[in-house]
């Protein structure tokens, strides 16, 4: 009997060690209304659906971003990905920016100049400041290739 106490006292302790997976948080489910699970691959998260398949991942531009300022501030991203790496969305999350700047560069069309991409194709995709904002979008630029970078450099 204290034997079988032991072995389960240590599946009890190691089990939840040994899983990445975290439960889907409410901005990942916005993304893939789908998730089931989101497991932390370092640089990204990993977001699974039924039967723990791939439909896509989530990174977040900070900490790689971390002193990268706009006109106001830092701009911090999410970056959404399909299954197959690509990007299908980067979105600004609060920030201190003017909002008239933010809305010149949404307006631009600026957050999806990166959709499609992979990460090797997103680093090397060149894309100009938006005009009367550019503090801001620089901002958005140099904070996404940030993230990208620290993805690559995990995904080697």
């Amino acid at each position: 009997m204290k034997h079988i106490f032991h072995i389960i006292l240590l599946a009890a302790l190691v089990l939840p060690m040994t899983s990445c997976a975290q439960k889907v948080s409410d901005e990942i489910r916005q993304l893939f209304p789908e998730a089931r699970n989101a497991v932390d691959k370092g640089a990204w998260t990993e977001v699974q659906g039924k039967k723990g398949s791939v439909i896509g991942y989530v990174a977040y531009s900070k900490p790689a971003s971390n002193g990268i300022r706009g006109y106001n501030g830092e701009t911090p991203l999410r970056i959404a990905f399909d299954s197959k790496k690509r990007i299908i969305s980067v979105q600004l999350l609060p920030n201190s920016e003017t909002p008239s700047f933010v809305n010149r560069v949404s307006d631009a069309g600026y957050f999806k100049s990166w959709n499609g991409l992979s990460v090797k194709e997103a680093l090397n995709h060149k894309v100009d400041a938006v005009s009367g904002a550019t503090f801001t979008s620089t901002s958005v630029r140099k904070s996404l290739e940030a993230c990208l970078r620290e993805i690559s450099k995990s995904t080697k």
